[in-house]
């Protein structure tokens, strides 16, 4: 397998994430002038239908492909590994093209189940998206097996910038026609994307290096698909479960908000405020921080299969200590500029003490992720599933006591989170250390990063009175510039990120 650094491979896929999550943001700013509340309601509608469904049907196959092409490259299977692609895929087309045509002929029945009529014909639209969605996963995930980002990167920057262009450009097309016809053109963009994304895979694989096959090895057929349904079919077991749980903890906090006292438009109101603008920030930097554990599946699967332990946890320990770094100069960002952040991006700070109470979170849910990620690399599966049970379990009870006081009301959901997160990340840190005799260091994971946050966030105390004077944008950007670079310095100064570190992330 190709050498390349976890800063290497994420880098690559943050950078692809951040413009992605860009161009989203730029078509969905004149998709509202052109298909207005109610047009934007039919789009949303049949996007959470089309990512539900296909969640369900292909959730567990890309992390059990990645894993089986990452074991094979490391131990230089290179039958094996082709032989994994091929079929994978050939699995996955006959999923897709099953699931298009019944999301296509059921698209009345979803609608009906999500309250939205007219949705029908968008829901259609997009149908053909899980096909090609389907198609791709298989070449996708076996770049990110091998540690080839560049395909991946490629593909999802083509993706989103097609979608834009298609989305836009079909909306305005069907702009005549009715909402119904109008976001269903609109929608559309997002199966030209997919198919845009698919070929650039299809082709990064079809003109790869070719490897040569040198020695005898164990490539069945009958035994990779068995290998392959060992794997995915624990994880879409998960994927269901965790599905239910989280509908269910939007059902509690939306029925808590009633209990404690609210009217249902002040409860409307706070829950989309909470989940529209402030998790919306706050899930940005957490979701392009989980790209890491992408690029640490090949390097601990790979180590393990070519019994190299040491180099598998000195990696595990690498990438838990990279998240942790990362994250908290975000939570520290959010929790000092909640309101200038949300003013820049919606012109509405309402939500900003919801932001800065939901921040800190971020650390641990970034740390409990990368955990996640090393313990299902190293083949401990369903380890992770059953740790974030239990923490969801502590979200529910500890959410369904706080949302229910008034004083609290929508704050709760935040605290219940911090804390169930907290659960999470020991619960996998004591995972890593009994099934695999990881043993993150606390005081470099942990404890020094956070210190050097609180110097990060000291020194933004020190400076915002000087620049007061400044617009919003200008103070944002001279904040975040002056406190990153202490928090750099800080990270230094306390031995936190070292040469040797350096060395080995950029090795």
């Amino acid at each position: 397998m190709e050498k390349r650094s976890i800063i290497t491979g994420a880098a690559i896929l943050m950078a692809a994430n951040a413009v992605s999550k860009i161009l989203g943001a730029v078509l969905k700013i004149p998709l509202a002038y052109i298909l207005r509340e109610e047009g934007m309601a039919v789009y949303n509608i049949a996007f959470e239908v089309y990512i539900m469904f296909l969640s369900f049907i292909i959730s567990g196959l890309p992390f059990a492909i990645s894993k089986l092409s990452a074991e094979a490259a490391s131990c230089g299977q290179h039958l094996r590994e082709r032989r994994i692609v091929s079929l994978s895929t050939w699995l996955l087309i006959a999923i897709g093209a099953a699931g298009s045509v019944i999301l296509y002929f059921a698209a009345p029945f979803f609608a009906l189940a999500m309250k939205e009529e007219k949705a029908v014909y968008a829901i259609r639209m997009i149908s053909p998206s899980v096909f090609f969605v389907a198609l791709g996963t298989g070449y996708k995930s076996y770049f990110q097996g091998v540690s080839r980002m560049v395909p991946v990167a490629a593909s999802q920057v083509a993706e989103s910038f097609i979608k834009l262009i298609a989305g836009y450009g079909l909306a305005l097309l069907f702009i005549h026609a009715g909402t119904e016809k109008t976001a269903g053109g609109a929608i559309m963009g997002v199966t030209a994307g997919e198919i845009v994304a698919t070929a650039i895979l299809a082709f990064g694989y079809i003109f790869r290096k070719k490897k040569v096959y040198i020695k005898p090895e164990n490539a069945s057929r009958r035994q990779i698909l068995r290998d392959l349904m060992s794997l995915a079919l624990p994880l879409l077991c998960a994927s269901v479960v965790s599905n239910a749980l989280g509908t269910a903890d939007t059902t509690l906090t939306r029925v808590r908000l009633l209990d404690a006292g609210l009217t249902p438009d002040d409860a409307r109101f706070l829950y989309g405020a909470y989940t529209g603008y402030a998790l919306t920030v706050f899930h940005l930097p957490v979701g392009i921080l989980a790209t890491l554990g992408v690029s640490i599946l090949p390097i601990i699967a790979g180590a393990y299969a070519s019994g190299n332990e040491k180099s598998a946890q000195k990696a595990a320990g690498m990438g838990i200590k990279i998240s942790v770094a990362l994250s908290v100069p975000c939570a520290v960002l959010m929790y000092a500029l909640s309101g200038e952040i949300l003013t820049l991006l919606f012109k509405n700070d309402a939500s900003a003490l919801m932001l800065k109470t939901v921040a800190p979170c971020a650390v641990l849910m970034c740390a409990a992720q990368m955990s996640a990620a090393v313990l299902q690399s190293a083949g401990k599966i369903m380890t992770p599933f059953f740790n974030s049970l239990v923490g969801i379990g502590v979200k529910l009870a500890l959410g369904y006591i706080l949302i229910g006081n008034p004083e609290i009301n929508i704050y709760g959901s935040a605290i219940s989170a911090i804390v169930s997160y907290a659960v999470v990340m020991a619960l996998d840190f004591v995972s890593l250390r009994k099934s695999l005799n990881i043993r993150p260091d606390l005081m470099d994971t942990l404890v020094k990063p956070i210190f050097c946050g609180a110097a990060m966030l000291f020194v933004i105390q020190i400076i915002q009175p000087l620049l007061s004077g400044l617009g919003t944008l200008a103070y944002t950007a001279v904040v975040t510039a002056v406190s990153c670079a202490a928090y750099v310095i800080a990270l230094l100064a306390t031995g936190t990120v070292s040469r040797d570190d350096i060395r080995l992330v950029a090795r």
